[in-house]
Order: structure tokens, then C-alpha cells, then sequence
């Protein structure tokens, strides 16, 4: 009796299934990078999008007479509230703020969470590690095109300019979405990925499985009867029926028990 790990079924299995392993891990590798770039690229849009309209809704004129101590007054606190109304209503926002350029720098002007939250900006604040794509925001709608970490965690932005009456650019508005759910929605398609590709490998091994055993069956079948005839015994009905090798092996098999008992005939006295 043949050992498992010497079957042809067992040979037959591993190698379709290593086949199917290199195949499918090749095609995920792809298809995993081209979704999160995808991905990305999507959130990105979102991000512009979601500057655009927001940057709509601020009053340039305000956002560029606000200066540090303001905090306290009508004109800051409605618009920190209207600015925490979109930041809430969104479960995509992480932080919702405005910013503008100053002798000093880039500083920002109206945080959403300023009084709601402790870690919020004030007026004033200097942002100290300003990206290009902030800059730009000044001049074009535009959304970072990787994470950036800063005091408030790793975030993906994207930047809006803001403008006043006469349509003067005053500064911008800064919309940040976390990482974390921009991985977890690369994380979601990745594992659907892959477990379609195990679904797959599960369903194509039993498959190979199945075609597999009705091989040995009917090898082992022409193997019995070889053995039979080894011993003498010429009383061997060779039931194999296929119509492949397997089959055409079965055949012949058969007309070489019926030569053999015709010779045996001839040679008998």
C-alpha cells in the first residue's frame, strides 16, 4: 500500500494547490496595491470636496480681522460654532479649523474644538511644521498626498483657500480625517481579498480532490488486476471505463488478458 505522502492524489493536491497559492498570492499583491492607491486617492477627493464646501460657508472677512484675544467675541464664537456643527455632522471629520499666513507663519484662527477641547488652537497659534500642500492650499483646493503626524495624532488633510467679499483669498480651511479610518477601509478590502482568494483555494482543492481519487480508484483497480494476473490467475474482468489515458491504459490492459489467455489456450496439450 502506498504511503499518503506518496499518492499521486497527495502529489496532484499540493502542486495545483501551490500553483493556485503563487497564482492567487501574485494577483492579491496587485490588486491589494492598486485598491489602497485607489483608496486613497478616493479619500483625497473627499477631502478636497469637503474643504471646498466648507471654505463656501466661512466668512473671509471675518476670518481675516480675528486677531489673538478674540477668542471672547460674538464674530469667533459663532463661527467656532458653525465650524464645530460641520465637524460633528460628519463622521469622516476628525478636525475641522482655519488657518492664514502671518509674519509669523502659518497660524491658525478658528479651531472648531477651541473651549470644547484642551488640545485646540487659539488664535495666533504658529503651526510649526507646515506642508506643501498647506502652502498650496492658499491658491488651490488641495489635500495632502500622505499622512502627516502632528500633536493631534496621524491624520490625511486636505485645504480650501477662504475668501472675502471681493474674493481675496484670507486664509484657509483644514479638514483632517484619521489614518486610522482610511486603514481600516484598506484593511476591510484586504481581508475580502483574501478571503476570497482562501474561498477559492478551499473550493479548487476539493475539486482536485474529487478528480484525484477517481484517478487512484481506478488505478489501484488496474494494479489489482496486474497483481491477480502475477499469481496465475487469468479470470481477471478489467472494469475501468474512461475515456482518457487512464482509460486507453484500462483497453489495453484488457486485450493483453485476452491475448494471454489465447496463448495459454494454443499452448495448452
Amino acid at each position: 500500500m502506498v504511503q499518503w505522502y506518496h499518492s499521486i492524489i497527495t502529489k496532484l493536491t499540493v502542486a495545483f494547490v501551490i500553483l493556485i497559492l503563487v497564482i492567487a498570492g501574485l494577483s492579491v499583491l496587485y490588486t491589494f496595491g492598486a485598491t489602497k492607491s485607489a483608496l486613497k486617492e478616493t479619500t483625497q477627493d473627499e477631502l478636497v470636496a469637503l474643504a471646498s464646501v466648507i471654505a463656501t460657508q466661512i466668512d473671509g472677512d471675518i476670518l481675516a480681522a480675528l486677531q489673538p484675544g478674540d477668542e471672547v467675541t460674538p464674530e469667533f464664537i459663532t463661527m467656532r460654532d458653525q465650524l464645530y456643527a460641520m465637524q460633528t455632522s460628519s463622521p469622516e471629520i476628525l478636525y475641522l479649523y482655519t488657518m492664514k499666513q502671518t509674519s509669523d507663519g502659518i497660524v491658525f484662527v478658528v479651531d472648531a474644538e477651541y473651549g470644547i477641547s484642551e488640545d485646540s488652537a487659539g488664535i495666533g497659534d504658529v503651526y510649526d511644521t507646515p506642508t506643501e500642500e498647506m502652502k498650496m492650499g492658499f491658491q488651490i483646493p488641495v489635500a495632502e498626498h500622505e499622512y502627516t503626524t502632528d500633536q493631534w495624532g496621524t491624520v490625511i488633510s486636505g485645504y480650501a483657500p477662504v475668501k472675502n467679499a471681493t474674493g481675496e483669498v484670507t486664509g484657509i480651511v483644514g479638514v483632517d480625517m484619521s489614518a486610522t479610518r482610511v486603514i481600516e477601509r484598506q484593511d476591510f478590502i484586504g481581508n475580502i481579498i483574501y478571503l476570497i482568494m482562501l474561498i477559492g483555494i478551499g473550493i479548487t482543492a476539493i475539486i482536485i480532490g474529487v478528480i484525484s481519487k477517481t484517478m487512484i480508484r481506478d488505478i489501484r483497480s488496474l494494479n489489482d488486476s496486474a497483481e491477480k494476473i502475477s499469481t496465475g490467475d487469468m479470470n481477471v474482468l478489467v472494469t475501468v471505463e474512461r475515456n482518457d489515458e487512464i482509460g486507453e491504459l484500462a483497453g489495453s490492459f484488457s486485450r493483453m488478458v485476452s491475448s494471454l489467455k489465447i496463448m495459454m489456450m494454443d499452448d495448452s496439450p
